[in-house]
């Protein structure tokens, strides 16, 4: 099996892949309600195109993870960036609801095709504890993206209009191509097993399905958050366009400062142990939320409580995926794919049902992120 020589440039590159994702979701943020203005629609319909682009980037990941185990790692995201920065130059042009709404399930798809080998590449190289530290290597490094994204898309259409954001995503994403078509080896070996039977085993396997279902359910209450954080900051509290990202931003900065701990903590504590912390500490702040939501909101006890809440994805992303795929070693490609698409589809459901909370109050709100933090829980309990 290849691998590269430079284990850094290994994980800047696969960082650069991961980023896509942040970027196409949280660079838009701000311009939400420009882009409402410019279709002549409601702004909950524009709020549709992130679980638009969750459940087609699972759905992209479920084939890409099938296919990296056959055909290669970089083959195939090479052939989903492609696409995906084709959609983006689509995206730049769309002039309607229906358009946007295509084109961004394409960026989606193509996106999801490409970025669930990066996990799987990490896999293909390291094991355990190690795997976690190259997890929360290339999460910290990921997390800028999220955190510079909304300041980026505010300052964009400060000067310009709202689809350049779509432009300058097709330009990034063709950059990373460039880099990784010219620097990153291939790390995994094609196999032609069959992929009906590595789906069956992944899916059956209780102890990891564990741990992918609590993963998901974390994540999901974060995208509750980012689907709501405009109305949260700019509706709810009036902050302005050019303080929201900063806002946005410091829970991001949080998550970073987490993951670069993460590494220390997997040296002295086993990684399911770390994360069942984590997601407690996730529940204990989504309920802290709702009582302040209930009683007196305030932008500062919620913006510092939110920042733990979110800021505590860093602890639970690492070491979730890295407990889930151990269980893994010959279908790593595939069970990275699970993983991928149980995240984003749940997420995606769960933000589908938040874009349907059409309300004047916090509350529901931090209840349901209390909720999806309950079920993550609840899920750490699946054994064999």
């Amino acid at each position: 099996m290849k691998t590269t020589n430079n284990y850094t440039l290994l994980i800047v590159l696969l960082a650069l892949l991961t980023s896509v994702t942040p970027l196409s979701i949280d660079m838009y943020l701000p311009s939400m309600p420009d882009i409402a203005r410019s279709l002549h629609v409601d702004i909950s319909k524009i709020e549709m195109t992130i679980s638009i682009f969750l459940i087609s980037f699972a759905i992209g990941q479920l084939f890409g993870g099938a296919l990296s185990d056959r055909y290669g790692r970089k083959k195939i995201a090479l052939i989903g960036l492609s696409i995906f920065t084709l959609a983006n130059f689509a995206l730049y042009f769309s002039a309607s609801l229906q358009e946007l709404y295509i084109f961004r399930a394409i960026q989606a798809f193509s996106g999801g095709l490409a970025i669930v080998n990066s996990s799987a590449m990490v896999r293909d190289i390291f094991h355990g504890k190690e795997a976690a530290k190259a997890f929360s290597s290339i999460a910290s490094i990921t997390m800028l993206a999220p955190m510079i994204a909304p300041s980026l898309g505010a300052l964009i259409i400060s000067y310009f209009e709202w689809n350049i954001i779509f432009l300058f995503l097709g330009l990034y994403s063709l950059f990373v191509l460039v880099a990784l078509l010219f620097n990153l080896v291939e790390t995994g070996t094609p196999t032609k097993s069959k992929v009906l039977e590595a789906y069956k085993r992944v899916l059956t396997h209780k102890d990891a399905l564990g741990f992918i279902i609590a993963l998901s359910f974390g994540f999901s209450g974060m995208f509750i958050f980012i689907e709501k954080s405009s109305f949260i900051y700019i509706s709810y509290f009036g902050v302005s366009k050019q303080l929201f990202p900063f806002l946005f931003g410091v829970n991001v900065l949080v998550m970073i400062l987490l993951t670069r701990y993460n590494i220390k903590l997997v040296e002295r504590y086993e990684p399911k142990n770390i994360l069942k912390v984590g997601l407690f500490i996730q529940f204990t702040a989504g309920m802290i939320l709702s009582l302040i939501a209930y009683t007196a909101p305030n932008l500062v006890a919620i913006t510092l409580t939110m920042t733990i809440y979110v800021g505590i994805l860093g602890i639970i992303f690492g070491n979730g995926i890295a407990t889930a795929l151990e269980y893994f070693k010959n279908d790593s490609g595939i069970a990275n794919s699970v993983i991928g698409v149980t995240e984003f589809t749940i997420a995606g459901f769960i933000g589908f049902l938040a874009s349907l909370i059409h309300t004047a109050e916090l509350t529901p709100i931090f209840i349901m992120m209390s909720i999806t933090s309950l079920f993550a829980l609840l899920a750490l309990r699946i054994k064999s």
